[in-house]
């Protein structure tokens, strides 16, 4: 088949024509992002219909060796549901590790085909028509891209779609690589034509073709910089180039075309929107760093204002984002203090108080990066009080199901510093369970550390959020587990005396031998221990930790879908 499109000079009439067409397709493919919103939202309510019904249907709860619960799951609906799970949970999981799930891969599949068919459709052999075609479809999806990265509980999207920042933030990436495809295509098929017609020179050296090409270099820019590789590398980095990108583009874009002025200038007015409301849910308080004897670990605890606490204790496991102001860096740190002013940097609330006055504090390990650094220098001046900026809170626990009241069991695993997602939303389903009569022990919680001086942490943090005869002691939460790494922790912890440093902290969490052990998790005995108790129980499973450990354990888990157990599953996850 041979190429369909061919140079062509175009008359007046055929130019109108044509500038009719691109318009109207651009507005075909900006209008397309209501077909997922509103499959999404009609999914949401039969979903919730058919809850409803079949709740209606319920009038008891029959043992699961009962006759009523055998014949009920070996009926068509019980295998329907049994494979629906599978299929759903098959598209949660990972093409390859670390290239993302498949269902996403799907329906970016999806949404690509569908924006290359309002490219191509109508575009008769216009070689040129074409090209622009890719151009403004691209440029359209640029207000719902800008969309995707709010930030704001009140992004249209997010209410739209009932789901986070967090969760919007994986299909703004998937939108990038469309757009980036989209205007590659726009790109190189401009320089094959002009050098097709030996304009080349000529074009390239025209003010609104160099905005377009400084553009689609800049995006390329963007791209490389958001490989995870480069987010590992230096987050700054990824952070500074996206934010300087997503700016520098929309003046070089509007004055590249007219017909894409209306398209950016609404991305332009949800950029200033969102900054505009993150800045009014910015707050500066006076903090408290120390750092956590023995480890790596800074606790940061800040004060807030009454009218805020209620927003961090909407939900158990949000995060803040911090920035330090150029006035707060220690010039120890060797960073230009200028830096700061351009770092956010996202850390887990791990407890929220309202006594002696409301405040919240922030457990994080100090790496290399600018912001730990700084907080850990920080953390060694004892009379230092520095200024810091906190905005938030955000998270997708604020859009988690209840847990206490919708699943049976509820299992949640911890690497590290994970725990400080982990963790609240323990004591909250615990103390719900035990409000409602229920067994505390249907709650467990699995921490995996290095070293049993980074559980040290929990107790302040536990002595602030509960009485004090609820202090986070292995004897008294048989529920939380910890499993100590370190081929040095147990020798260490057993030698401390009470007059070393520390040695309170090691006898409240890691000298308690029934629930500490020195040794890496057995994660398929304990997923087994936790499905094997209830054949028709449901059960959520939390992990925030390495992605190494989290890919473990949802293989393990998955065994148990695979069954046709009903699991909700959520990863936080590490990192970006």
């Amino acid at each position: 088949m041979s190429w369909p499109y061919r140079i062509k000079f175009p008359t007046p009439e055929e130019k109108i024509q044509s500038r009719i067409l691109l318009d109207r397709y651009g507005l075909y493919a900006q209008l397309s992002i209501f077909i997922p919103i509103i499959l999404y939202n009609v999914y949401r309510l039969a979903i919730w219909v058919y809850s409803e019904r079949q709740r209606s249907k319920v009038d008891y709860n029959a043992l699961p060796s009962s006759p009523t619960s055998k014949k009920r799951r070996a009926s068509r609906s019980a295998e329907w549901k049994r494979k629906t799970r599978s299929v759903v949970w098959w598209l949660g999981g990972e093409v390859a590790p670390g290239r993302g799930e498949r269902g996403q891969w799907i329906m970016a599949g999806a949404w690509g085909a569908w924006l290359g068919f309002l490219c191509v459709h109508r575009t008769g052999d216009d070689y040129f028509h074409i090209t622009k075609r890719f151009g403004i479809v691209a440029a359209s999806q640029f207000p719902a891209h800008y969309a995707l990265s709010m930030k704001s509980l009140y992004s249209p999207l997010s209410v739209l779609f009932g789901s986070s920042h967090e969760q919007l933030n994986t299909w703004h990436r998937i939108s990038g690589r469309v757009i980036w495809t989209l205007l590659a295509c726009h790109a190189s098929w401009y320089v094959n034509g002009w050098i097709q017609i030996g304009v080349l020179y000529m074009k390239v050296t025209t003010p609104i073709i160099i905005y377009g090409i400084l553009s689609f270099w800049l995006i390329n820019l963007l791209i490389i910089t958001s490989l995870p590789i480069v987010r590992r590398w230096s987050y700054r980095v990824f952070f500074i180039i996206h934010l300087f990108v997503a700016i520098a583009i929309i003046p070089l874009l509007f004055f590249h075309a007219t017909a894409l002025r209306i398209y950016i200038l609404e991305a332009f007015a949800l950029f200033i929107i969102d900054l505009g409301i993150r800045k009014s849910n910015t707050v500066k308080a006076f903090a408290i760093i120390k750092p956590v004897p023995e480890t790596s670990l800074v606790e940061v605890t800040i004060p807030i204002t009454p009218s805020k606490i209620s927003q961090f204790q909407y939900a158990p496991g949000q995060h803040v984002y911090l920035s330090i102001p150029p006035s707060s860096v220690p010039k120890s740190t060797g960073y230009n203090r200028h830096l700061y002013e351009l770092l956010y940097n996202p850390f887990t609330v791990a407890s929220v108080s309202e006594t002696p006055s409301p405040q919240i504090t922030l457990t994080m390990r100090t790496l290399n990066g600018p912001t730990t650094s700084a907080l850990s220098s920080l953390s060694h001046l004892s009379k230092a009080h520095p200024p810091l900026n906190i905005e938030g809170p955000y998270g997708t626990s604020r859009k988690f199901p209840n847990l206490a009241e919708k699943f049976d069991r509820v299992l949640l695993v911890a690497g590290g510093v994970g725990a400080t997602f982990t963790l609240p939303i323990y004591r909250a389903v615990k103390q719900d369970m035990e409000s409602e009569g229920r067994i505390g022990s249907h709650v467990k919680m699995i921490w995996v550390m290095r070293d049993a001086a980074e559980s040290s942490w929990a107790l302040s943090s536990s002595s602030s959020t509960q009485n004090e005869n609820s202090e986070l002691k292995t004897e008294s939460n048989p529920g939380i587990e910890l499993y100590i790494t370190s081929p040095r922790a147990s020798s260490s912890t057993s030698t401390s005396s009470p007059g070393e440093p520390g040695s309170v902290e090691m006898h409240n969490l890691a000298s308690q031998s029934s629930n500490t052990k020195y040794s890496r998790p057995d994660l398929r005995a304990i997923v087994d221990g936790t499905f094997c108790q209830g054949l028709e129980e449901k059960v959520a499973v939390l992990v925030c930790g390495p992605t190494g450990m989290a890919r473990e354990l949802r293989e393990h888990v998955g065994e148990w879908v695979e069954k046709g157990r009903e699991v909700w599953w959520h990863d936080e996850g590490f990192g970006w």
